[in-house]
């Protein structure tokens, strides 16, 4: 008997279905595939057709200490002046990293001694008189000027090469009490009106003018150039301050020709109810009241770091700063608001303003003409 054979039946694969769940999920991820190939196709096609963006202000090469010397031969407004060109400098090294600029102010005996003894500057910040003494150290300036007024900068020429750029500026002004010169009279009788006043006992007259003087400027030649009039009988011993406490003590003159450090001391005094009210005028005709940056001929690699923080100092940005210093900007741009010192802003536009390498011949000759102009 034949025995039957069981045959198994083949088990079926079972494919398994895949749940909607899961085909959602691959959707998405190719959908973020296809969007992503595209996406860096298009930027490797425009990448290379952006335009490039300027660099305006390229960091300089030197690294290293730059070395500048601050003279200072008049008076400045209020604050430091020192203060101002150092933090100048802080901002002018943030953008320039491992630069420095070191600012040593000096006084003009200083800097004789220093040039005797063979010692040198990188950059040096001065006025009318010292000039004279480093001229031959210097080398013409290459850089840009901006608005730098145009008579401030032929002020700063040598053989007709600019060697002296100009950064600020002061101003002479006329001061009276209203009660003894009227504003109106100022300019016109600055060298005539006396005043008599009693002081207890005592009566004295007040004569015309006084002024201070540096060994470098010209303060009559202001009032000479500015329309003023009459016999100028001034001692030249008597200081800038001197000058001002006289006036402020009532009894020595009617009239001050004082300077942009003036005007913010009696203005204080006058806000403050310390002195009379004041008549005021500004001599738009002259001003030697200006300081100077110039770069040494042993500047070598340090150079282009030094035409760099001069065009800095001319800027808006940092002339704008010199509001803070009661001193006037080089530039042909108005920034102050108070009203006496619009006027002299304004008045400076058109101003004299003489070679800052002219010698100790050429500034007293000045002086001379100055008290003959005005007794002609």
């Amino acid at each position: 008997m034949s025995k039957l054979k069981t045959v198994k039946p083949k088990k079926e694969k079972i494919r398994k279905e895949r749940s909607p769940k899961n085909r959602k999920g691959l959707a998405t991820f190719a959908s973020v595939l296809v969007v992503a190939v595209a996406c860096a196709a298009l930027l490797m096609w425009a990448l290379p057709n952006l335009p490039v963006k300027p660099q305006t202000e390229q960091p300089i090469s030197y690294q290293g200490v730059v070395e500048m010397w601050n003279v200072e031969s008049f008076e400045g407004g209020v604050g430091s002046r020192e203060g101002w060109l150092t933090n100048r400098a802080a901002k002018f090294e943030a953008g320039n990293k491992g630069l420095f600029v070191h600012v040593t102010t000096l006084s003009v005996e200083q800097v004789e001694t220093k040039l005797a003894e063979g010692q040198t500057f990188d950059m040096i910040c001065f006025s009318r008189g010292v000039g004279n003494l480093v001229k031959e150290q210097l080398t013409a300036y290459t850089g840009s000027v901006g608005a730098i007024k145009d008579n401030y900068l032929i002020s700063g020429q040598l053989e007709g090469s600019l060697y002296a750029v100009p950064i600020y500026s002061g101003a002479y002004c006329l001061f009276a009490r209203t009660e003894q010169l009227s504003e109106d009279r100022l300019l016109s009788d600055a060298l005539t009106a006396k005043f008599t006043r009693k002081i207890g006992k005592n009566t004295i007259e007040l004569q015309p003018l006084v002024t201070g003087f540096t060994p470098y400027n010209s303060p009559l030649s202001a009032l000479a150039l500015s329309g003023g009039k009459g016999k100028a009988s001034v001692s030249e011993d008597v200081t800038q301050y001197q000058a001002y406490e006289k006036f402020v003590a009532n009894q020595t003159a009617v009239t001050l020709l004082g300077t942009q450090r003036d005007m913010y001391r009696l203005s204080q005094r006058e806000s403050n109810g310390k002195i009379d009210k004041l008549a005021f005028a500004p001599l738009a005709g002259y001003t030697d009241l200006v300081q100077y940056v110039a770069i040494s001929q042993t500047a070598d690699d340090k150079a282009e770091a030094c035409v760099e923080f001069i065009e800095y100092l001319t800027s808006d940005e940092a002339q704008r700063s010199l509001v803070n210093l009661s001193l006037f900007s080089v530039l042909d741009a108005t920034f102050f608001t108070t009203d006496r010192y619009v006027e002299c802003e304004g008045s400076l536009r058109s101003a004299y303003v003489p070679n800052v390498f002219g010698d100790a011949d050429a500034i007293a000759n000045q002086r001379k003409t100055a008290k003959a102009t005005l007794n002609m």
